[in-house]
């Protein structure tokens, strides 16, 4: 493993790491394939996987490393292609590939490989539409274009895959292949964070949107014109939105405007600050245009925050909450409103209650032992 780790530290994407596990398993045990995205993986070889520096920055990097952990635990050696790396997979060498990209097109047909599409997104047409609309609709309500930020690649791995993977709900995987079985997998957490019993009296006009980039696909915009609209409550915004220079330029000038709408920029969620913020907050709003499952809002469920989402957000714990079916911003922006000032009305039994229910299924399917369990439940069903 060691002499694996020493050929590891370069840039990051475009690369492969070969031979995970060789020393423990051996030249002749069985070779798995990963196309993920790779940033934690050298860290992981190296033993200092707590050090890597995004770790707790997405549910993925802490997934992509217990993916190899179990793989190698199973007896198999792991070699894992970055998604953007082009190098030739030798596919005749593996008895398994877990495939994120569209890779899995390149494999000859008839080699006896189980093939896995690790599917973490919606599909890609529908994806980078739902993107262009919002964006055609933010520069109709505003006169701003935005730089497209979240258009995804093609991918016809679904098509050959065995096995299809997911994190969302069945909104998710509607325009997928029929061909492959379907495998639900629990997203993972950064912050596992200690249950507490909500100040509901205190917290009930406390509203959060917790969002990486492709602020405007992940309907930032939405929840700012819903909340302009709602001086009596309180909108925080936690997320690097001036990485979005454009978007930028319009939400700023608002925030002088509307002291309701406090913008965090970016949160680091395993934080003393953030906890505090969350515990402080009653309900979280996500009216994403499209996603696989946001971790976001899965790490907000731990809070007990209350979701308003969309359904094209694919949030598997929606009922919990609100969910607004419409695609139309306008139904959106309504249908916030409607179901904050909702929230607004409970009363603190009813919102202990609710927000009680929240950290219940957040323990039970949002935690990283729960995503380990998924997997390893894949693992079985693939017989390895």
């Amino acid at each position: 493993m060691r002499q694996t780790a020493d050929r590891l530290f370069t840039p990051l994407g475009g690369t492969s790491i070969r031979d995970i596990g060789l020393g423990k398993n051996g030249a002749h045990a069985p070779r798995a394939l990963i196309v993920y995205v790779a940033h934690v993986i050298p860290y992981y070889v190296a033993g200092k996987l707590e050090k890597a520096p995004m770790l707790n920055e997405h549910s993925m990097y802490w997934e992509t490393a217990e993916m190899v952990r179990q793989l190698n635990e199973r007896g198999l050696v792991v070699d894992f292609y970055d998604v953007h790396c082009t190098e030739p997979i030798a596919w005749e060498s593996y008895v398994v590939a877990f495939v994120q990209n569209d890779r899995l097109a390149e494999c000859p047909p008839k080699l006896p490989i189980k093939k896995v599409f690790y599917c973490t997104e919606n599909y890609w047409a529908f994806q980078n539409l739902a993107e262009l609309q919002r964006l055609e609709a933010f520069h109709a309500r505003t006169g701003i274009w935005v730089r497209p930020e979240r258009q995804t690649r093609v991918s016809f791995s679904d098509e050959h895959a065995d096995f299809l993977t997911s994190f969302g709900t069945a909104f998710q995987q509607r325009l997928y292949s029929e061909r492959p079985q379907k495998h639900l997998l629990n997203i993972s957490v950064a912050q596992q964070p200690t249950h507490v019993t909500k100040d509901v009296s205190r917290a009930r006009r406390n509203f959060l949107w917790l969002g990486s980039g492709g602020a405007i696909l992940k309907g930032v915009d939405l929840a700012v014109e819903a909340f302009r609209q709602m001086p009596e409550a309180t909108l925080y915004i936690a997320g690097a939105i001036e990485r979005e220079p454009r978007l930028w330029q319009w939400l700023k000038p608002l925030l002088a405007q509307h002291p309701n709408i406090v913008y965090l920029g970016w949160v680091d969620v395993t934080s003393a600050e953030f906890v505090k913020l969350a515990n402080s907050c009653i309900g979280q709003i996500y009216p994403s245009a499209s996603e696989g499952g946001p971790g976001a809002v899965a790490q907000l469920l731990h809070f007990g925050l209350l979701p308003i989402v969309t359904q094209s957000a694919a949030v598997r714990g929606a009922a919990l909450g609100w969910e607004i079916t419409s695609p139309d911003p306008a139904v959106i922006i309504a249908g916030i409103q409607r179901h904050t000032r909702e929230v607004m009305a409970l009363t603190d039994t009813e919102l202990r209650e609710r927000s009680a229910a929240c950290q219940e299924f957040a323990t039970a399917y949002h935690t990283r032992p729960a995503y380990a369990t998924s997997f390893a439940d894949l693992l079985d069903r693939l017989a390895l």
